[in-house]
């Protein structure tokens, strides 16, 4: 069995990251806005990727400002909106963001489903349950079901995969079926350090321009 790396593009689309706490940028192009919803303990406060918002919803009126906020932003450019498995979004929330032109990043556990159907679906080589979920994985499009490999094949995929620094995704954009791909996780990595990096130097020469200015 062989697999052939992504190169498309996921903007606009709905994503899965399992049991992963990165950004796949090199598939996300023209993003202009990042919206990161976290819950009350935040597991991605190390993140160095450079988000624009940072919001912490947990009322009814706080959903209902975000749903504002995404709204009138998705009318002015490419929005990503990202939450991860420490909030719980509500039922209402999820078909609203659903309806808007934006990219959608769930980012969760092992035990959980996604609550939006995704497009695709990143996770780790090595990850033991990914087999199954991609087997749930239905028809669309007037394709049909996922059908994995037998399970021999899976684990030496798996393994040379893994061995060699890859990681494995499942989509159908771009394809006429569910199709494994594989991609390199340090791709997605070296580009937010690099973004990091810049939006630093930004902030320093703005805070170096204030203090120029000041008598």
């Amino acid at each position: 069995m062989e697999v052939q790396g992504f190169g498309g593009n996921l903007t606009g689309k709905t994503i899965w990251i399992h049991q992963q706490s990165w950004i796949p940028w090199e598939f996300l192009h023209g993003i202009t806005c990042r919206v990161l919803l976290q819950g009350s303990e935040p597991s991605l406060v190390g993140f160095v990727d450079p988000w624009h918002y940072t919001m912490t919803p947990k009322t009814p009126k706080d959903w209902s400002c975000v749903a504002t906020v995404l709204k009138a932003l998705s009318t002015s450019g490419s929005v990503l909106v990202a939450w991860d498995s420490t909030l719980v979004v509500p039922p209402t929330f999820i078909r609203f963001v659903e309806s808007l032109p934006v990219t959608r990043l769930m980012m969760g556990g092992a035990a959980e489903s996604p609550p939006l159907f995704p497009d695709a679906l990143f996770f780790s080589a090595d990850t033991t349950d990914v087999r199954s979920i991609c087997e749930h994985m239905p028809g669309r499009g007037g394709h049909g079901v996922y059908v994995a490999p037998a399970v021999e094949s899976w684990n030496e995929l798996v393994r040379t995969l893994g061995s060699s620094g890859m990681s494995l995704m499942l989509t159908d954009v771009g394809e006429t079926t569910w199709t494994l791909f594989w991609y390199k996780r340090e791709d997605s990595q070296v580009l937010t350090a690099a973004e990091a990096k810049e939006r630093v130097l930004s902030l320093l020469h703005a805070a170096n321009r204030v203090l120029e200015l000041s008598p």
